[in-house]
């Protein structure tokens, strides 16, 4: 198939020169079987001549041809009006209706139809049939329609062309913004979950000095415990890491998902690391769309994480709220208040584009009577999975 399309395009390449040349033997070799004069049959190729530069100058080409032409009939009717004189014309009018705008294309018609009638007319009178002389004009009609026809047919398919062009592009675009989106997410992801881990590991690094030639045994758990959450931490970073080099490791899990139901282990990592939490859930748990799910687990996540970074000693509570329309989560603490969290940083930001992306809301704010409160909405109504 390859090699077809490459004769095809080498054949319309040198289209033009094979026909005028071709046009040319005809002459010539008309000329000397028929006895007639070598210098008509060299009129005749002189006619096909221009049809070298129809591609570039169309209109100029019909000129020259009409030219030639009316030489050849000044020589005689043979060369004029032999058919090599009639398939240039043909050509050089299709040429112009094909590759010229409506008023060149026009002018170009009216000028066959004039140089046409100028021998027509004349034959009609000398007694030609009416027959012969229409079937020439419809016949040049009809070349310089379908020269009309295939010039409508190019522009349709050139702007087609045009239209899937700028759709592959749109398409390309939409794929670059989903991904730029979707390693937004990973980034968000990684923070919170490393944030985080880090954050309780300094906190049981921290104890274990506090406590090591005190309490041997209490520091040997806050070690374990933070070999534990590294553990955890460094399985988090190669999942999403591993899903940025390729996205076909994200179907192979290597660690649990974050859910609203795993808040509970959520809980126990931040005790260990010293802050008491407790955690309550109001109203009956239902299964919670997965992109909910996760951004739930994470903006208590987080809000637990500054608890431990600004709140110092203090208690905290989680509160998981179910209702008829949305999943409520409450964050409250009794220590310095919201402090640095407050400010607007990455932590608090992300947390509020979570809640924003599934309609939410999430509000922080220092409490009356000590400490701070985090309190965020996610209406699971119309939520995408």
């Amino acid at each position: 198939m390859r090699a077809l399309r490459k004769l095809f395009s080498g054949a319309l390449e040198y289209g033009d020169p094979v026909l005028v040349a071709l046009l040319a033997m005809s002459a010539l070799l008309d000329a000397v079987v028929s006895n007639a004069s070598v210098a008509d049959g060299a009129l005749i190729a002189l006619i096909a001549l221009p049809l070298l530069w129809r591609r570039r100058a169309p209109l100029l080409t019909l000129v020259l041809v009409i030219a030639a032409t009316y030489a050849g009939y000044a020589r005689g009717p043979g060369v004029g009006g032999s058919v090599q004189a009639w398939i240039a014309l043909s050509v050089a009018l299709y040429t112009v209706a094909a590759h010229c705008r409506r008023a060149r294309a026009i002018a170009g018609g009216a000028l066959v139809v004039t140089f046409a009638l100028a021998y027509d007319v004349p034959a009609l009178v000398e007694g030609s049939r009416v027959v012969d002389v229409a079937g020439q004009l419809v016949f040049l009609g009809g070349v310089w329609l379908l020269g009309r026809w295939v010039r409508r047919r190019r522009r349709t398919t050139s702007e087609l062309e045009q239209h899937a062009a700028r759709l592959e592009a749109d398409r390309e675009a939409l794929a670059r913004e989903a991904v730029a989106d979707e390693r937004a997410r990973i980034a968000r992801e990684m923070h919170d979950s490393v944030a985080h881990s880090v954050s309780v590991m300094v906190l049981q690094a921290g104890a274990a000095a506090h406590v090591l030639e005190a309490s041997p045994r209490e520091a040997r758990a806050s070690l374990e415990a933070i070999q534990e959450t590294g553990r955890e931490a460094i399985v988090e970073l190669r999942r999403m890491l591993g899903l940025l080099r390729d996205p076909s490791v994200a179907a192979a899990p290597l660690a649990p998902q974050p859910s609203v139901d795993r808040l509970e282990e959520l809980v126990e990592q931040v005790r260990a690391a010293g802050l008491p939490v407790d955690l309550t859930v109001e109203g009956r748990p239902r299964p919670l769309p997965a992109g909910v799910d996760r951004s739930a687990y994470r903006i208590v996540q987080e809000g637990l994480t500054n608890t431990l970074k600004h709140a110092g000693p203090a208690h905290a509570s989680v509160n998981v709220r179910y209702t008829a329309g949305a999943v409520e989560l409450e964050v409250l603490d009794d220590g310095r208040g919201p402090g640095a969290f407050a400010a607007g940083g990455f932590g608090l930001l992300g947390m509020r584009e979570r809640a924003a992306l599934y309609g939410g809301t999430l509000d922080v704010r220092a409490r009356p009577d000590g400490g701070c409160a985090l309190h965020a909405r996610l209406p699971l109504e119309g939520a995408e999975p």
